[in-house]
């Protein structure tokens, strides 16, 4: 037995479900990685994180030229991906924010300004 054609409106109702589950699942996904097994070497940090994205399966956006002469730490051992950025970058200088599940940025750790204050010259 056929069923009735659907409508124009319960075509387009479908098709945005079914697009909707195509961009939750894979979020889905992503925040029930835990761990992961990482083995970065220590190096210039637009190598080390072409290893981390490999590695992770995300995706890193950054300055090449604001951090191609940050040197980074050797990364290795069950991680998740914030630990292992957080050893990759000690001490370097660099700080990253996830900006979605699957999205990192990755930039120079803003640099704050100290006031100096200068003695009253002797009266």
């Amino acid at each position: 037995m056929l069923s009735p054609p659907l409508s124009r409106r319960s075509l387009i109702r479908r098709s945005l479900l079914l697009l909707a589950g195509a961009v939750v699942m894979p979020r889905a996904r992503a925040s029930r990685i835990d761990k992961l097994a990482f083995k970065i070497s220590a190096g210039m940090a637009p190598e080390a994180l072409a290893e981390f994205v490999q590695q992770s399966g995300l995706q890193v956006l950054f300055d090449f030229d604001a951090i191609r002469n940050v040197s980074t730490h050797e990364v290795t051992g069950q991680l998740n991906p914030a630990e292992a950025l957080s050893r990759m970058f000690e001490g370097s200088g660099l700080t990253f924010e996830f900006i979605n599940e699957r999205t990192i940025t990755v930039r120079p750790r803003p640099v704050l300004a100290v006031p100096v204050v200068q003695p009253d010259p002797p009266t």
